[in-house]
């Protein structure tokens, strides 16, 4: 028996048409295919780790070829800034054509495993699981943010230590010199001061930020004033070296 079109009535020649060839009207329900893998985070994973979304579809080769491949030129890149060449402007090329090369390799892994999901998905290509190496990027990126986060903690405390900054001055009132101590963002980490005419051997300990001391003597015109800082940590410094 002919089979009838429901749009347009008329004869069909074949009853196992999709589209109805006069009018175009679908007669079959169009089949969906189903998302095994979604090619858009197959895309992603490969963009924030080369070969990732090649593992993501399980293809653990596809993926360690990409991610070699990268790796190596990165690593040539590494040994050409190293390198010292006689022909620098052949060096600049060559370290342009490996960007390229591996901005290229980059793009392609994304584009890649991105059409790869989509076969998968249209049973182009065969899939039974996730490549082993999946969980790889996973991992190192759970110990770069471990090592960071251990870094912030517990080195945090030498990076906020006040900066070693004190100051001093000298002025001279008739024949004695009068030495001021005006402290800083360091004063925290000050151990003692030294001072003197010419060499610092005078002692200063636990200075406080205003507090003053006197040189006394016949000491007439300008005389060579030194004082440094001593650190809780041993470490010294000269922070005022003058005339007056």
């Amino acid at each position: 028996m002919p089979k009838f079109c429901p749009a347009c009535e008329i004869p069909l020649q074949f009853e196992n048409l999709a589209v109805c060839p006069n009018c175009g009207v679908r007669l079959r329900p169009e089949l969906i295919p189903a998302v095994i893998r979604n090619p858009y985070v197959a895309a992603i994973l490969s963009f924030f780790f080369v070969g990732w979304g090649q593992w993501y579809n399980g293809k653990t080769w596809d993926g360690l070829k990409f991610f070699g491949a990268f790796l190596g030129i990165c690593l040539l890149i590494y040994v050409f800034t190293k390198m010292e060449s006689a022909q620098p402007m052949t060096t600049q090329f060559v370290l342009i054509l490996l960007v390229a090369l591996t901005i290229g390799i980059w793009g392609y892994g994304i584009y890649d495993a991105y059409k790869a999901a989509g076969d998968i998905n249209h049973n182009k290509e065969s899939f039974t699981k996730k490549s082993a190496l999946f969980w790889v990027p996973v991992v190192v990126m759970v110990l770069t943010i471990a090592v960071v986060i251990s870094v912030f903690v517990f080195g945090m405390g030498g990076y906020l230590q006040p900066a070693k900054v004190v100051t001093a001055t000298a002025i001279r009132q008739g024949d004695n010199i009068i030495i001021a101590y005006q402290g800083g963002s360091g004063h925290s980490l000050v151990s003692k001061l030294k001072y003197g005419i010419g060499v610092t051997d005078h002692n200063w300990n636990s200075p406080k930020v205003g507090e003053r001391v006197t040189l006394y003597g016949d000491m007439p015109g300008k005389d060579h004033v030194i004082v440094s800082v001593v650190f809780a940590d041993s470490s010294e410094r000269v922070i005022l070296d003058t005339y007056v």
